[in-house]
């Protein structure tokens, strides 16, 4: 990996890492870049060199993490997607990340996620797909969000 490589993935972890900090302790909409960047030593321009505003962070960070994931469990088929294999594949690789999704969730931002993983599956496939597959695709993302959201977030804070 080249140095400038390396140095924006240090920038976006600890990005990531002040944000689920600052989480525990305050309300996404009170957060402030201020705070953030202050959290993860960096400098204010820095952020907004790559994002916009912490909703575009976040989408970034979620697109990061599907990205990932495609890189080590890319099925070659969209049917492959449905089978329970690659399913689990998902349910493991986002164990790694619960925190991180369990705090989307508790940010009321878990649209986000629903959001980019349609996009990403949309995008994945180089070729024009069939209207059929579209919605194979954008219900296998339902699916997931709902798995994810569903049995990752404990029922005492989907009862707040």
């Amino acid at each position: 990996m080249k140095k400038r490589d390396e140095e924006k993935q240090i920038i976006f972890e600890s990005l990531k890492e002040s944000l689920l900090i600052l989480l525990n302790d305050y309300q996404f909409e009170k957060i402030t870049v201020s705070q953030l960047v202050k959290k993860a030593g960096i400098a204010r321009s820095t952020f907004y060199h790559y994002f916009s505003d912490k909703i575009n962070l976040i989408r970034f960070l979620v697109q990061q993490n599907l990205n990932d994931f495609d890189q080590k469990y890319h099925p070659d088929t969209i049917e492959e997607r449905y089978q329970k294999k690659y399913i689990r594949e998902v349910w493991n690789y986002l164990l790694q990340d619960k925190e991180a999704v369990i705090k989307l969730y508790q940010a009321g931002l878990s649209y986000i996620y629903l959001e980019e993983m349609n996009k990403h599956l949309l995008s994945l496939y180089p070729y024009r797909l069939t209207s059929d597959e579209k919605i194979n695709l954008l219900g296998l993302a339902g699916a997931q969000y709902n798995i994810i959201f569903n049995f990752f977030v404990p029922q005492h804070l989907k009862d707040l």
